[in-house]
């Protein structure tokens, strides 16, 4: 368990950190100006390090059929889950938050897409599909999604520093708290799904949702923590009452 997480941070970080402090240097001389061509294909490689870093850990053949299993593969009839949280995300969003005006309806689609490929849906084969996994074999599973939740916003710290990336310059106590938060959630999913394209989905939706309505700290921080607590809950509910 050890040498395999401590490959995958390797790996992760050493793809993504070099990938954006390349950007920051850039950036910095005056090479670039992010969002131009070059940090943006920067940044997307960046993004990509958990997912590459997992499939070059797969233990099967790595070719696109055990890829696709490994993305895809589910539980049978899990789907409510999906559909339920989804449902809960958008309603939350709706009630608490203002939908941005400056972004028309049809914005949302591509956006989507988007949001569960390169803009964070991707990165769930490495945290939740790998990391989470590995780190259950020595810890608790609340343990370990917390472990996994502080070193998924760690790795997060180089695009606080980028000029106009969405994370810049945010307050970084409130952002690790709730992506601990979610990354609970998250992990509850794939505990009960073993799905990645699940998480992947549900990542996506959250990234395109604080993109389309005007949100702030202690909105968003309330629903990742009402979601946390109903996640925890759950878990223990399933794992020691239902046992007595």
């Amino acid at each position: 368990m050890k040498n395999k997480v401590l490959k995958y941070l390797f790996i992760t970080f050493g793809i993504s950190w070099i990938s954006w402090f390349i950007v920051i240097l850039f950036i910095q001389f005056g090479l670039s100006k992010y969002p131009d061509a070059l940090s943006c294909t920067l940044g997307i490689i960046g993004t990509l390090g958990p997912t590459i870093a997992s499939i070059m850990l797969l233990e099967e053949k790595k070719n696109f059929k055990n890829i696709a299993k490994f993305i895809f593969n589910k539980k049978k009839k899990t789907y409510l889950y999906l559909i339920v949280l989804s449902i809960i995300l958008i309603l939350s969003f709706s009630f608490l938050c203002n939908y941005n005006n400056e972004n028309p309806f049809y914005f949302i689609v591509p956006l989507f897409i988007y949001a569960i490929t390169f803009g964070g849906g991707f990165e769930e084969l490495g945290w939740r599909g790998t990391l989470q996994p590995n780190l259950e074999k020595k810890h608790s599973f609340i343990i370990s999604a917390i472990i996994t939740g502080i070193i998924w916003g760690l790795w997060h710290i180089p695009l606080q520093i980028i000029q106009g990336y969405a994370f810049f310059d945010s307050n970084f106590v409130s952002f690790m708290f709730g992506i601990i938060m979610f990354s609970i959630v998250l992990a509850y999913i794939y505990k009960k799904t073993n799905s990645i394209f699940y998480c992947a989905f549900l990542h996506g939706l959250y990234n395109t949702l604080t993109t389309i309505f005007i949100v702030n700290n202690i909105e968003v921080l309330m629903i990742e923590f009402v979601l946390a607590i109903i996640s925890i809950f759950l878990y223990c509910k399933e794992k020691y009452v239902n046992k007595i």
